[in-house]
């Protein structure tokens, strides 16, 4: 396959290797600008994570899962009672007459420390959770902007009559329906 033509060859229009409407190579997987993130994860760094999880997960093995009725219906502490452990513990201890006597005050402290330690932990692991989330929507939106080309270009093919293009133009534009907020079936085998 001939060189395309570039200003740098110095060729002339009749020099040997010069093509009038030669070919002119175009580059095979061009780049676009729709590519938010290139990245990979090789597979000893897939493992090490999933095993830093596993650590992570081991060593908090008193985690509970609570039902959503459970949520609902357990008092809490939350953003809107904040700085309800700060206040609470000044006023404890600047009067200890007025604790009961059945509360258990190791088990306060104990809860207290842990308490502030799971939301130290929890800012961390959402804000983990958040960037693994949205690196997950950009390469879910670069792939599905990639997918809409080819899939355009198969309905092309479709009316350009392009043997063996409806077929797969069926097993695809499922994928594509418009308003409909079904998701899409398997295809058949």
């Amino acid at each position: 396959m001939p060189q395309p033509l570039t200003w740098s060859n110095n060729l002339v229009w009749n020099a040997p290797g010069a093509v009038w409407n030669g070919f002119v190579a175009q580059p095979k997987h061009p780049m676009t600008n729709d590519n938010k993130i290139s990245a990979t994860l090789s597979a000893q760094d897939m493992t090490d994570i999933l095993a830093a999880f596993a650590t992570v997960k081991a060593k908090m093995p008193f985690l509970i899962n609570l039902s959503l009725e459970e949520k609902r219906r357990m008092p809490t502490i939350s953003t809107e009672r904040g700085g309800m452990v700060d206040t609470f513990t000044m006023e404890m201890d600047a009067h200890p007459d007025l604790i009961p006597g059945f509360l258990d005050l190791p088990e306060l402290v104990m809860d207290k420390a842990l308490f502030l330690q799971l939301d130290e932990l929890r800012a961390k692991a959402e804000e983990l959770c958040e960037g693994i989330k949205d690196t997950q929507q950009a390469v879910g939106s670069d792939m599905y902007l990639a997918y809409l080309s080819f899939y355009n270009s198969v309905k092309q093919a479709v009316k350009r009559s392009v043997v063996g293009a409806d077929a797969i133009f069926q097993n695809l534009r499922r994928f594509f329906q418009r308003g409909g907020g079904t998701p899409p079936t398997p295809p058949s085998p």
